[in-house]
């Protein structure tokens, strides 16, 4: 049998262009010889069996192949299991893969490779920046790649870091300005800048080159992310009329792209007021999509999704306490730090409190003393500061503060004392302390700040950029408070730690040379049609607090129904033969009919006197003193 399997084997024609059925004939005869014949020791049957089952999209199986081969295989194929690890998510094992082997002398082109895939490893966990590292390495040190394709991956790359640490890198890399791949991801990384004018522009550049260069189904795909994001940037400057000008002139049946698909159908639906929550969640299947598209989706991509379908299963009242165990809580904030929303539905959950509750105006009051009731007893400080939270929105919806705020401050007080303060925390209670013009209050907890700011290390504030953009809004809300020393001070101590920052360079030297141009600062629309718009649209109107209504409980007396005095066949008698009494106004007993009774009589003849009451009453006595007394019984 094993000579059959040999030859079988050594008559395989292994092609790259081979069909699937080419590919499955191959792992099936590569498998049978190196299980049976080899015992899982065969460089070339290892091999045909890993690039069998990489064509066929078997990831899962080439990885059981992997776990069985020795080490010295497994380095002699690292390219082949450096793939599969990237298609499924072992980013770890690659990462101590090409540790293990980076000391050892590797072809370049095998070195090239494995840094290609490692690369995109980072960039699908959201290591953005190691991947960015490799990537300029690659740039630098190019020898086989078209260019092209490592500028477009760093761009992209590029873009999505800005997007996740708020920074404002450009790529310096520059190449064919007539790539719509290059163009694409040069917009969305002045877009991760928030220079909308010039993402348009982009945007629009890359629409025309793929009009020119594409047609049929190919100009069809390659146009959706542009209009996508084109739609998404209107959306963010207000302008959702052109956005959703955009989505609804994309088929989505027609769409392939299952990511492309969502996205279309996500956006869609936040331009719409969601009456249907059922329907809306039935239609997103978040669920069963981000399974799906697990592997394809970004970091930031992935978030939003797992957000959006914990906000429908709460509004829809399926999000369940099961779902929200202890597993999957950590999960989410290991993989997304400081994002604590996860246990906010816990909270709301614990609380037996719905989404319909949360928009009853009626029952905030009531919310709130749950909340009261519950933050004290909690010891996990994380649930304390979310079940905080929710409360401050609770009363912001009734416009008093009374309940929340006294734990808000006792919060943030403890957060100042802490190495790293909270910037939610501290940002919650001066937007509280602003809402109830609250000035004495807002300038002494802005000045402690700053002074605690101005003690941070430099480590620390470089080291996350949200920390550090806190640490700037302090220092302007100070600015305007008319604190401008002390404001002066933490904006040199933060250009000491990023001297690149343009906003602050502008402030310390008082020029604006490093902003953006006016033109890109001011809005497009024609003047007549800025000033056509009725003022009064503009102003915000005030919420008025909710009078609660005096409901009086309304008691009902019932009364017993009688029955007539009178039954429905008697018969009346005519007038003229009614006798009516002519002494019915008189007392009865002074009527000529009267008949007295016997007592009265007996009082009317003299018989019954004083004297015969006296002598009954004797004798009565006497008789009653003649009868022998009862002994009493003892107990």
């Amino acid at each position: 049998m094993s000579t059959s399997i040999a030859d079988a084997f050594k008559k395989l024609n292994v092609s790259p262009e081979s069909s699937t059925s080419e590919h499955e004939k191959i792992f099936n005869v590569s498998y049978e010889y190196l299980s049976k014949v080899k015992k899982f020791n065969d460089l070339k049957a290892s091999k045909n069996c890993l690039v069998a089952l990489i064509n066929l999209d078997k990831y899962y199986k080439a990885e059981q192949i992997i776990r069985k081969l020795p080490s010295s295989l497994v380095n002699s194929l690292i390219l082949e299991v450096a793939y599969v690890y990237y298609k499924i998510g072992k980013v770890q094992e690659l990462v101590k893969l090409y540790e293990a082997t980076n000391e050892n002398i590797l072809p370049n082109a095998v070195d090239i490779g494995l840094k290609h895939v490692l690369a995109q490893s980072y960039y699908k966990i959201g290591s953005y920046e190691k991947a960015l590292e490799l990537y300029k390495e690659l740039i630098k040190n190019n020898q086989y790649d078209d260019e092209l394709d490592l500028v477009i991956n760093e761009k992209a790359i590029v873009s999505q870091l800005n997007f996740q640490k708020g920074g404002k890198i450009e790529s310096s890399t520059t190449t064919n300005a007539n790539n719509y791949d290059l163009l694409f991801n040069e917009a969305l990384i002045k877009l991760s800048t928030l220079n909308t004018t010039q993402t348009l522009a982009l945007l629009d550049k890359a629409s025309q080159v793929v009009h020119a260069e594409l047609s049929g189904e190919d100009l069809v795909s390659e146009l959706l992310p542009i209009k996508l994001t084109t739609a998404y940037v209107y959306q963010l400057t207000g302008e959702s009329n052109k956005s959703l000008e955009i989505l609804e002139s994309i088929d989505v049946e027609k769409i392939n792209d299952l990511l492309i698909k969502l996205i279309v159908k996500n956006n869609l639906y936040s331009h719409s007021t969601i009456t249907n929550i059922n329907l809306v969640d039935r239609d997103l299947n978040y669920q069963q999509n981000l399974h799906k598209l697990s592997q394809k989706l970004t970091v930031l991509q992935y978030e939003r999704v797992l957000k959006n379908s914990l906000v429908l299963k709460f509004a829809s009242g399926t999000l369940s306490k099961s779902q929200l165990n202890n597993q999957f809580i950590n999960n989410f904030q290991q993989t997304f730090p400081g994002d604590l929303l996860p246990l906010s539905y816990k909270v709301l959950s614990t609380l037996n409190i719905d989404h319909k509750d949360l928009q009853d105006l009626t029952k905030s009051k009531q919310i709130g003393r749950k909340l009261v009731k519950y933050i004290p007893t909690q010891t996990d400080n994380d649930l304390k500061i979310v079940a905080t939270l929710i409360l401050v929105s609770v009363n912001a919806q009734i416009g008093s503060f009374d309940q929340s705020l006294p734990i808000l401050e006792q919060l943030t007080h403890e957060s100042l004392a802490t190495p790293k303060a909270l910037p939610g925390l501290i940002g919650t209670l001066i937007a509280v302390y602003e809402n109830t013009h609250n000035t004495k209050k807002l300038t002494d907890l802005l000045l402690k700040v700053l002074e605690k700011l101005l003690y941070t290390p430099k480590e620390l504030l470089s080291g996350d950029i949200n920390y550090y953009n806190f640490a700037k809004i302090v220092a302007f809300k100070a600015l305007n408070q008319g604190h401008d020393k002390t404001a002066t001070q933490l904006f040199e101590y933060l250009y000491e730690v990023n001297s690149n920052d343009q906003l602050i360079h502008s402030i310390l030297s008082n020029t604006n040379n490093d902003l953006l141009p006016l033109d890109e600062l001011t809005s497009k629309k024609p003047i007549d049609e800025i000033l056509s718009v009725d003022i009064d649209t503009l102003i915000p109107t005030t919420k008025n607090k909710p009078i609660k209504p005096i409901v009086k409980k309304v008691s009902k007396i019932t009364k017993k129904k009688q029955n007539p005095k009178f039954g429905p066949n008697k018969v009346l008698k005519p007038i003229e033969d009614l006798q009516l009494d002519e002494e019915r106004w008189l007392p009865m007993k002074l009527r000529s009919y009267y008949k007295p009774t016997k007592k009265e009589k007996k009082k009317a003849s003299g018989g019954g006197g004083q004297q015969g009451a006296t002598e009954s009453s004797t004798r009565t006595t006497s008789s009653s003193n003649n009868k022998k007394k009862k002994k009493k019984g003892k107990k």
